[in-house]
């Protein structure tokens, strides 16, 4: 497997952990109190199951999205 190949996956990994925490907190702090007694462990309950949810589509439309940007940007390059 290819270096860049296997950095993308490792992006996808991590910003998919991260999106699922944040997302996750946004959504449990809308619902309920964030002081309430179950904040965090329901908060900490969600991740996981957003995370299987979210890590497919980031590694599917990361790699598209990079290939998006590259495209845009291409003539960039060009004038540097």
């Amino acid at each position: 497997m290819k270096l860049e190949v296997k950095k993308l996956i490792v992006f996808g990994v991590i910003m998919s952990l991260l999106t699922s925490a944040y997302g996750t907190f946004l959504v449990t702090l809308m619902k309920q109190d964030f002081l309430s007694d179950y904040f965090f462990v329901n908060w900490l309950s969600l991740i996981p199951k957003t995370y299987l949810l979210v890590l497919p589509f980031t590694l599917i439309t990361g790699p598209m999205i990079r290939a998006l940007v590259e495209r845009m940007f291409r003539n960039e390059k060009i004038k540097n």
